[in-house]
């Protein structure tokens, strides 16, 4: 079982039960046995969720995880359509409570049962994730958080474990691609914890030599929307991974977005306006770039549902 963490960057050491997600360095918490090279072999094949890569969450084999887990994983990753082979789309809203941070949230919630801390102080921001969490926290037995937030409290997106559940994503695609090299990875602009954890899993995968390099990250965002503000490091962390991966951020306009809809529904493909964006920036750069034959993958359906934030 996970007993510290330490800085990816400088290499300091903290307690599970002291709640840091970030150093005062800038890096991120992270486990020295998250380290451990992804072997085909140690995939528990049988298992059609995140769970089939439980050698690679810090989990002992002791630990039921059984209690906590509603099924989330391992997604379908279909192609756009016959004319369009090369354009995959991996649908999130096929997990439980509909999106890619269950992933995290059902790792983290384990994690904390059975590192023995019963009293979360873990209490998301946004009301659709509060539901998620809570859902996870009552099938761990942890006990509730107050509904009123009090200062303490920790948003999870960026806690070590949550980020080691979203990492699952990466492994997914590449055990789906059967070897495939994949080009291209689209991901929301602005949704730092989900670009993280994707490329943590990514990283993990060059680093055990399952993958020959990094794909490239686009990042998609609506073009004149609010920008939520991020903390300097997340940001700082983000201009990394686009520098690793040779990443770009482009913006998407409305007109955009309402036709990529329509191309989206015209092909019978649940989604919501989150997806359009991403559709719609990909489309514009995959015309201009012409990558007919290289391949590309986008999420469906990636937010968390029952409720707006």
């Amino acid at each position: 079982m996970v007993e510290q963490f330490e800085c990816m960057d400088c290499g300091k050491v903290y307690k599970v039960r002291d709640f840091i997600v970030f150093c005062p360095c800038g890096g991120i918490s992270w486990s020295a046995s998250w380290k451990k090279p992804l072997v085909t072999s140690d995939i528990l094949h049988e298992m059609a969720s995140l769970w089939r890569y439980k050698e690679y969450l810090g989990l002992e084999d002791k630990v039921e995880w059984r209690e906590v887990t509603m099924g989330e994983g391992f997604t379908p990753l279909i192609t756009l359509d016959l004319d369009n082979p090369s354009i995959l789309l991996k649908l999130e809203f096929l997990s439980p409570m509909s999106g890619i941070r269950d992933r995290g949230y059902a790792v983290l919630a384990a994690m904390l049962k059975y590192s023995d801390i019963e009293e979360s102080r873990i209490d998301p921001t946004k009301a659709n994730d509060r539901m998620a969490w809570h859902t996870y926290m009552r099938r761990a037995r942890l006990k509730e958080v107050p509904d009123k937030r009090v200062e303490g409290d920790t948003e999870p997106i960026y806690h070590p474990f949550f980020l080691s559940g979203i990492q699952t994503y990466a492994f997914e695609i590449w055990e789906q691609l059967s070897g495939k090299k994949l080009e291209f990875l689209v991901l929301p602009a602005n949704d730092p914890s989900f670009i993280l954890g994707v490329f943590f899993g990514f990283k993990r995968l060059v680093e055990s030599e399952c993958m020959e390099g990094y794909p490239v990250f686009l990042l998609m965002e609506k073009e004149d929307s609010s920008k939520e503000q991020q903390p300097d490091v997340v940001n700082d962390q983000i201009m990394k991974v686009l520098d690793l991966t040779n990443g770009k951020r482009l913006s998407v306009a409305q007109a955009e977005i309402t036709q990529a809809q329509k191309a989206l529904n015209s092909r019978a493909i649940k989604n919501n306006e989150d997806d359009a964006v991403l559709y719609a920036g990909f489309m514009r750069y995959y015309r201009d770039n012409s990558i007919k034959d290289q391949l590309a993958v986008l999420p469906i359906g990636y937010k968390n549902g029952g409720v707006e934030a």
